[in-house]
């Protein structure tokens, strides 16, 4: 064969190699006409694989694991009364099934209940009239949209239903929109105006399965490690003539003998047909590795460090701390676009309810959790960076105080304990004189 040949042959070997490459990405395709998983499925998966069930409960935990808290010169006894009003209307439970719901099925529905009558619920609300009695959750498939829509491209809820359509044994509720709080997640353009949300596990339900299909496959691997073989003359036989009734007895008989005695008995047969006993022993080598980098892919496809979602500790050269704040964040990111908005629907009921009028603003603080040396670290940091400004004149002794109440190093100091500061750095020209009054006026621990 001349050179030439040789190189011809092989430039169109490369070219059908390279063809069949593209043919391979090319079968990749993302379709917009392909159909989303059914509510039903995502429901099943919820109820069947652990690790759906621990997402979608973990991220609501984790979203409501500490209270908000309340910025600027915000009384102590006000912030008490909010919390004891929530408490009483049960919104944290309220909140936690709404986001799971949302992140589940893409869609839930928030539904406040007053004491009007039933013929107004369809207007819009009216606190001057109305006083809250509890809070209903919904999730999808329990209501109906309105097909008519604002259209006031001034208001906040331009686009949005005007009412929604609640189906309660044989009666129809159709509730104003002033009256509800819809979580409606992905992205939806006006022009096609989706009925429903987009939930959190389409993107990643064929990681999901295909980790749930791995782990199952793994199972049965294991139970197969070890197979006993038997090879029994004449056993077709047997079973063409109706005896697999004998065969299936002598199986059992086997496995019991080998079970209790370790000792297994069989027919050796004759020289034409012998019966003989073997064992197919299963390796395991890479099983581990093969299951730890689907962990992995996972753990990225539902943006979840690996151990958040499985326990598993970091290894090699990452400490994990760079995952857990990018998870930290991330919580705080759910805070803002899916809680915020259900807190603030709730706040207009129970800050009526309370008479309080003046405008409060709020913030998530981060679950980060911080070891003792860490927050003694931190305390003794900010308590010296404070008494330099305080005795700079820089800042006065209560803005000192609110200040290291806001960022969570003073966290049981009350309005009267503030106040006592700093009427008591007032009279002596020092802060530090606060204290525990002795038989001579002296502080407590003064020298």
């Amino acid at each position: 064969m001349t050179r030439k040949n040789i190189v011809g042959r092989l430039n169109d070997g490369l070219v059908s190699l390279m063809t069949s490459l593209g043919e391979k990405i090319g079968a990749v395709r993302y379709s917009s006409t392909r159909p989303d998983v059914p509510d039903k499925e995502l429901l099943a998966m919820y109820k069947k694989s652990w690790v759906v069930k621990k997402y979608i409960n973990k991220t609501a935990d984790d979203m409501l694991k500490l209270p908000r808290k309340f910025s600027g010169d915000v009384d102590s006894s006000i912030t008490k009364r909010i919390a004891d009003a929530e408490k009483e209307l049960k919104l944290n439970s309220v909140f936690h099934s709404a986001l799971g719901w949302a992140s589940l099925l893409g869609d839930s529905l928030i539904v406040a209940i007053t004491d009007c009558a039933d013929d107004q619920i369809a207007l819009p609300l009216n606190l001057q009239s109305e006083d809250i009695v509890k809070f209903l959750v919904f999730r999808k498939g329990e209501y109906t949209p309105d097909s008519k829509v604002i259209t006031d491209i001034r208001s906040d809820c331009f686009g949005e239903p005007l009412t929604y359509q609640l189906d309660v044994g044989t009666k129809q509720l159709r509730f104003h929109h002033s009256r509800c709080c819809r979580t409606k997640l992905g992205n939806h353009s006006i022009k096609d105006r989706a009925k429903f949300g987009t939930s959190d596990l389409q993107a990643p339900y064929e990681h999901i399965k295909t980790f749930d299909t791995a782990i199952l496959s793994t199972g049965d691997t294991i139970q197969e490690a070890n197979v006993d073989v038997l090879f029994i003359p004449g056993m077709n036989n047997q079973i063409a003539a109706g005896q697999e009734g004998q065969v299936r007895e002598y199986a059992r008989v086997m496995k019991d003998t080998k079970s209790s005695t370790g000792m297994l008995l069989i027919d050796a047969g004759d020289t034409q047909a012998q019966g003989r006993y073997e064992q197919k022993n299963a390796q395991f080598t890479g099983l581990s590795d093969v299951i730890s980098k689907m962990a992995i892919v996972l753990a990225g496809a539902l943006d979840r460090p690996i151990t958040v979602l499985f326990g598993e500790s970091a290894s090699g050269f990452s400490s994990g701390e760079e995952d857990n704040k990018s998870y930290y964040e991330t919580i705080n990111g759910l805070q803002e676009s899916r809680l915020r908005p259900m807190q603030d629907f709730a706040d207009q009921f129970t800050l009526d309810k309370l008479a309080i009028t003046e405008s409060l603003t709020y913030e998530y603080p981060t679950i980060d959790s911080i070891n003792e040396a860490d927050e003694a670290n931190r305390f003794s940091q900010y308590a010296t960076g404070f008494n330099t400004l305080v005795t700079s004149s820089i800042l006065t002794e209560e803005v000192a105080i609110r200040e290291m109440i806001n960022r969570g190093v003073l966290k049981t100091v009350t309005e009267e304990e503030i106040k006592g500061i700093v009427s008591a750095g007032g009279d002596s020209g020092s802060w530090g004189s606060y204290g525990t009054q002795t038989a001579a006026g002296a502080p407590a621990g003064a020298a």
